[in-house]
């Protein structure tokens, strides 16, 4: 039994899917599992028994006997996953946290015949066995079936559950939007760039993108096909009467000096009229300007600058703007979200930028904070509707002389064409191919990465949204020693107004409703926790084996510690042994919700305090 990324593609796209969906049920408690070890059985650990939805409002801990009805799904594990400490149960160990990580390629449903001779005979007869003896009352129910199908895991889940029926058409269309993208990429995987590339080639480099989000790759929007190429999309210009348009910064000259390139190149002329602004638009967005929008005039499509897109497709590198990136509304959803721009973000990021980013308490040799200089966005009372008409206009960071930078997101990935099966990018480009190297490269990320990006949030309760795709990576080319980090996109923050108030002296102006403001440090400690903890340094230490042995957490521990004052409320909250849960963001809570700005979080367990517990297959029950 190995990972997925031994199968073909759509068989591995199958599983990518799948894997996240159950990691979401699981961790966000909208199912319960348990962990039952294995023995005997090759590069198993043991596997999990899912339960079916009508048993997460039964009292706490299960009791009664088990019958077919109660089990959801059965997954076999290539390791122990992460258990609850807090509870106890006959059926076997109950499981805080699921990883697809954690999971080998293969789900499984009972069926109601007797066990047949097949290839994974050896682990299926291993996986009945275990259920045969109370608790377990399987019946005739001794034959496990195969599930490779997303849509029908979301269709049983659904089944139990009360969900508007046009939400759950939606969610199902999203996962089988990133089966068929992620099913694309499996068959023509990127090449890993070397340390000499350009940042945008790791930007482009991404084959499978979010490690948890079962929407992780979807796109869904009514004209785009599978063929259309998202990193290589045209700008097109709109023109529209100043009267309409909110700027902040430079952006009229900005904007105008690219439209009247655009149209020179085109043969054109700008209309001669000076109470137009040119609006940059992503080519993909057009469509929803001329139905939103009726006082517009969208020039020719010959008028288009080239762009390359990176890894969050919505923000886009123009050759012919050297320094800057603009991020641009796109009525797109990927993943589950709607990639538009609200009006909160363009109000915000030049005013935040300028007043507040050069007094964070942040070590400028170690964090570079890309800055928004300007912005636009349309005027109009909806912002619903406003939000599809949005530029922001972000320096970038100019790499020095023999340095490398890389997105982090880049670095989390596997199944790149021109590197081994089951092999990360960050092993293979920094050859880390023993756990000494691995330990010492995790040693010294972790370090630069909390000195980075804790300061801010202790010192002036602003937290960064720390995901692998808002992080950049600076190395030394030569060496591939880790040298820094850019943080980029002011949008995604979470702020306890009072502590910025006090620490910078600046009362800053937020627009009322922005989701950016937090009532306190805890509160906004939860958006750094689910980004930094949970998604970013947790896949890292998974990829480089170190999470299973408690290694890459005991490394954690020590440099969050080595930042976090003992007398700081965020030392209770994270690094207290006591600590065993943690507020975290619930992605698929939120999706079925139907909510985007408005966060859902839940308890998770802390993985800062993870210590790994010895379980072995001879231990069938916890209880024994």
């Amino acid at each position: 039994m190995s990972s997925g990324y031994y199968l073909p593609p759509v068989q591995h796209a199958s599983f990518a899917v799948i894997s996240r969906l159950i990691s979401c049920l699981v961790t966000e408690s909208l199912l319960r599992a348990y962990y039952i070890p294995l023995s005997g059985v090759p590069d198993t650990s043991g596997f999990a028994v899912i339960l079916s939805t009508h048993l997460v409002s039964e009292k706490p801990v299960l009791e009664r006997s088990l019958r077919p009805h109660d089990i959801f799904a059965i997954v076999p594990l290539l390791h122990t996953p992460v258990l609850k400490e807090d509870t106890v149960s006959r059926h076997g160990y109950p499981i805080g946290l699921l990883d697809p990580l954690d999971m080998a390629p293969v789900f499984y449903e009972l069926a109601d015949k007797p066990i047949t001779g097949t290839n994974n005979n050896h682990l299926k007869r291993g996986v009945i066995d275990s259920l045969l003896p109370n608790p377990w009352e399987l019946g005739n129910f001794r034959e496990l079936i195969e599930i490779t199908d997303p849509v029908y895991i979301w269709r049983k889940f659904v089944d139990g559950i009360i969900i508007q029926e046009s939400l759950s058409e939606n969610i199902e269309k999203e996962l089988l939007s990133s089966y068929e993208w992620q099913k694309l990429a499996f068959e023509g995987p990127p090449a890993l760039p070397s340390l000499s590339s350009a940042p945008i080639k790791f930007e482009q480099s991404l084959v499978a993108g979010h490690p948890t989000h079962p929407m992780h790759r979807a796109r869904t929007f009514d004209s785009a096909t599978l063929e259309y190429d998202w990193y290589q999309p045209r700008i097109r210009f709109v023109g529209v009467p100043r009267s309409s348009i909110q700027i902040l910064g430079d952006f009229d000259n900005l904007s105008r000096n690219l439209a009247e390139l655009a149209a020179s190149r085109a043969g054109q002329a700008l209309p001669n009229d000076d109470s137009l602004i040119f609006m940059p638009v992503h080519e993909m967005q057009i469509g929803n300007i001329k139905k939103r929008f009726n006082d517009v005039e969208v020039l020719p499509s010959e008028v288009f600058l080239p762009a390359l897109g990176q890894s969050s497709i919505r923000t886009v590198i123009l050759p012919d703007l050297p320094g800057k990136t603009l991020k641009l509304a796109v009525g797109v959803k990927i993943s589950s979200s709607l990639r538009t721009i609200s009006h909160f973000t363009a109000d915000f990021g030049p005013r935040f930028s300028s007043e507040i980013i050069p007094k964070l308490a942040v070590d400028r040799e170690i964090l570079h904070i890309e800055t928004e200089t300007e912005s636009a966005i349309y005027r109009d009372q909806d912002p619903d509707k406003a939000k599809h008409f949005t530029v922001v206009v972000r320096n970038a960071y100019e790499p020095k002389e023999g340095e490398t930078v890389i997105v982090v997101a880049a670095l989390l990935e596997m199944g790149h064409g021109n590197v081994p099966a089951g092999v990360s990018a960050v092993e293979h480009l920094f050859g880390l191919h023993t756990q000494e190297k691995r330990i010492a490269f995790l040693d010294r990320y972790i370090e630069v990465a909390c000195r980075a990006l804790l300061p801010a949030l202790l010192q002036n309760g602003v937290a960064f949204e720390a995901h692998a795709q808002n992080v950049v990576a600076r190395f030394d080319t030569a060496t591939g020693r880790l040298l820094g980090f850019i943080y980029r996109d002011l949008g995604g923050l979470r702020i306890d107004f009072k502590k910025l108030r006090e620490s910078t002296g600046v009362d800053f102006e937020f627009l009322p409703g922005h989701c950016v403001l937090s009532d306190s440090i805890q509160e906004a400690s939860t958006k750094f926790y689910h980004t930094f903890v949970h998604n970013h340094i947790q896949r890292l230490i998974r990829l480089l084996k170190l999470h299973s042995n408690g290694i890459g957490w005991e490394i954690l521990r020590k440099h969050m510690n080595a930042v976090i004052p003992r007398d700081h409320k965020l030392w209770d909250l994270w690094m207290n042994p006591e600590r065993k849960k943690v507020e975290s963001k619930c992605l698929m809570r939120m999706r079925m919700r139907d909510s985007y700005r408005d966060t859902v979080y839940s308890p998770y367990v802390n993985m800062v305090q993870y210590h790994p517990r010895a379980i072995y297959g001879d231990e069938k029950s916890p209880l024994n």
